[in-house]
């Protein structure tokens, strides 16, 4: 366990050093993410001043959902963000073959190479987001509350990675996924809204199949005592993540170097 955290250390500090080379680019980044999140903050300000419910929520509630949804998707980003790179780099451009080289886990050393930092940008606005709507429902959070909160989002930002391995494991076979691993990606959008409004096709896609509803909605609902059926977040993360990272080893006992 030391090896591995000395690593990651490691990797990340040399990552960083790299990122802040290019002040410009890194700039560039952060007022890219500001603006996508206060676009959508416009948004969802701009339906309230037409409308004052979504299904049975309320502008409070749509904000706490937006928020908790931001918070995950940061951590997403921030320590995960390397798994875009998979087909291009690792699996096209044969990278996987220095991965292999080492011993310790390939999964990890992929993830260890690349830390996001623009992200922090993004879990600001979600945490923002999140106190504001605690404010307007009067929400109070106690210790435990506050510490099931965290791990809620702790869950809910490994599960966005774990659902991530499955398709993106498929450059194993096709060399490289972006474009399957981005379209199934963003599912996600959907879950930032009370996901009843949909057709029950997209809740059951959205809740068994590719289980984005639990990064946001029923996390969200749970924490705001309107449903209990995000209790079982933690089950589905650890389930989603058995399975796509069996799905990512059988495609590493598939895979062949690209010299050969």
């Amino acid at each position: 366990m030391k090896l591995y955290l000395k690593v990651y250390l490691v990797n990340i500090k040399k990552h960083i050093m790299a990122q802040m080379s290019y002040k410009v680019d890194f700039i560039i980044g952060v007022v890219s993410n500001v603006f996508e999140q206060v676009l959508m903050l416009f948004f969802l300000e701009a339906i309230f001043s037409i409308i004052s419910q979504i299904d049975d929520f309320n502008y409070g509630q749509m904000l706490f959902i937006y928020g908790f949804s931001t918070i995950s998707r940061s951590i997403h980003i921030i320590f995960f963000d390397n798994l875009w790179m998979f087909g291009s780099r690792y699996i096209r451009d044969g990278d996987l073959d220095r991965i292999l080289t080492l011993p310790m886990n390939p999964l990890f050393l992929i993830v260890s190479e690349r830390i996001q930092i623009q992200g922090i940008v993004t879990l600001i606005i979600g945490v923002l987001a999140l106190l504001k709507s605690s404010l307007i429902l009067e929400l109070s959070w106690t210790i435990s509350s506050t510490l099931l909160l965290l791990f809620f989002i702790l869950c809910a930002g490994f599960l966005f990675f774990s659902i991530q391995i499955g398709p993106m494991s498929c450059s194993f076979w096709i060399v490289d996924s972006f474009e399957l691993t981005n379209n199934i990606f963003l599912l996600n959008i959907f879950t930032k809204y009370p996901i009843k409004i949909y057709p029950i096709l997209i809740q059951i896609l959205l809740t068994f199949i590719f289980p984005y509803a639990f990064t946001s909605y029923y996390p969200s609902v749970f924490l705001m005592r309107k449903s209990s059926f995000g209790i079982i977040l933690p089950l589905v993360t650890i389930i989603i993540f058995l399975l796509n990272y069996s799905f990512f080893k059988k495609g590493l006992k598939k895979y062949t170097s690209v010299g050969s």
